[in-house]
């Protein structure tokens, strides 16, 4: 789906950046059990060190931007995997430089959010809640654009922003699998 690479593109991950793909980017660890979805997968980010479920082996894209100025470069992993052109789900890490303040958690979720919002004019916020996942800040969000939603979680861990999120026509949205989704993110310790 085209929004969903507007998303990321919100995310400034492709200006000068440079772009790779990973042959093996998730360690597929296992199917997932419930009856409903017997079909997703159980995957684990070794760059992200974090484990989650998504519909298929995903498409993986790696990007770095440089910061010259800081001597330093950002780092982006970026995963999607699909249900039948239906529905598309996704999990992007940004590794920023260490030098991000803890306390600022909150304030740089926000920031990103309105960031995605003023992308497009269409862009409406059905909800936003600050959110406690595994230790660390959150961000659960709801966006429609038009016809199509945009749901999803932002988590701020150290100095690593974690995107959870599903995009999909609104005649295609289904909670439960945006709740087993979501629900299937974990930490690895």
């Amino acid at each position: 789906m085209k929004w969903c690479l507007a998303t990321v593109l919100s995310l400034q991950v492709v200006c000068s950046t440079d772009v790779f793909s990973d042959s093996k980017p998730l360690e597929i660890l296992s199917t997932v059990n419930e009856s409903n979805f017997k079909q997703w997968k159980k995957l684990q980010s070794t760059a992200g060190r974090c484990k989650i479920a998504m519909p298929d082996q995903p498409e993986h894209l790696q990007q770095k931007m440089s910061l010259p100025e800081e001597n330093t470069e950002l780092r982006y992993d970026v995963y999607v995997s699909g249900i039948n052109d239906k529905a598309v789900y996704m999990m992007l890490i940004a590794e920023y430089p260490p030098l991000i303040d803890p306390s600022y958690a909150e304030l740089s979720l926000e920031s990103f959010l309105n960031g995605i919002l003023t992308q497009n004019p269409n862009n409406r916020l059905i909800f936003a809640d600050l959110v406690t996942v595994q230790g660390h800040k959150g961000l659960d969000f709801f966006i429609k654009t038009k016809d199509v939603y945009f749901k999803g979680r932002a988590i701020m861990a150290n100095n690593q922003l974690y995107l959870l999120a599903m995009e999909c026509e609104m005649q295609h949205y289904h909670e439960a699998s945006f709740n087993f989704f979501i629900n299937s993110f974990e930490f690895l310790k």
